[in-house]
């Protein structure tokens, strides 16, 4: 039995690091063609450099107009994420902690939103956002991204919340905490697995999104890194090194966030998908 388990487990774990190669030589290959000049990578597109162009990011960096975009992409997804991991928070400990009134028609209404896709909405949110005057508006991207996390997210948290024992809340009444005070010393902490999960999948769903940020947003100078790329390999489509160093610019802060946070990621998604 336990030679089964041994050969079992080699054989996982075999598989597991054949998965790990396979996602990582694309990723490897992108980042050694950014180190190269363009001509190389028509000559003979998988191969180590010849010359190491570090200059490739600098060019690129400022020719695509990254630092404007940086920073527009930066504060639509800073400000989402509060917007999304405050309302979550707030309305998950509201569904599990209170008795609230149809609560199973609001959790069946966020799961309703899961099954429309954002395309089908995005005229009414145009007419809606050119009356108020959000169109060509960071904040207008900020109210869909914000509108449009809140379902899976809410569920997500929601489930979190629920493998929490209402016993925890309870001793801490009885030691004088009230709702407010629990939520910030004991609901919180908990909770910051899936905190870190929600705000991890905010941000990556904010920093890639195109549809909206292209069809909202018609300023250069409001342009987020995603429709900025999309422009930037429009404008530099025969140049492959310049577009190699742009998807790299463009996804290096998600790579970055997922290898930090990733531990905290798995356990938010593992733990708020037990019950439901």
């Amino acid at each position: 039995m336990r030679i089964r388990k041994m050969y079992a487990r080699f054989f996982i774990y075999i598989l597991l690091i054949a998965l790990a190669v396979f996602q990582a030589i694309p990723l490897l290959l992108m980042f050694l063609n950014t180190l190269r000049t363009n001509a190389q990578i028509k000559t003979m597109p998988l191969s180590i450099p010849e010359t190491w162009e570090w200059d490739n990011f600098i060019k690129t960096w400022t020719s695509g107009g990254y630092v404007t975009a940086y920073r527009n992409s930066i504060i639509v997804s800073a400000v989402t994420i509060a917007i999304v991991i405050v309302c979550t928070l707030f309305a998950a400990y509201a569904m599990t902690r209170l008795k609230l009134p149809l609560n199973r028609l609001f959790t069946g209404y966020f799961v309703l939103g899961l099954s429309f896709p954002a395309f089908l909405y995005i005229i009414p949110n145009y007419f809606l956002m050119s009356r108020i005057g959000l169109v060509n508006n960071l904040l207008g991207l900020i109210i869909l991204y914000s509108a449009g996390a809140l379902p899976l997210n809410l569920i997500m948290m929601r489930t979190y919340l629920m493998g929490i024992p209402k016993s925890i809340d309870e001793a801490a009444y009885v030691d004088g905490c009230t709702p407010q005070t629990a939520i910030w010393y004991i609901i919180i902490p908990l909770a910051r697995p899936i905190i870190t999960t929600v705000a991890l999948l905010v941000f990556v769903s904010s920093w890639n999104e195109f549809l909206f940020a292209n069809t909202f947003i018609v300023t250069d100078s409001l342009r987020t890194v995603s429709t900025r790329f999309v422009r930037f390999t429009g404008e530099w489509s025969s140049d492959l090194s310049k577009i190699y160093t742009a998807a790299v610019i463009t996804a290096g802060p998600i790579m970055i966030m997922y290898i930090f946070l990733q531990k905290k990621f798995i356990e938010g998604i593992t733990k708020g998908g037990v019950k439901g």
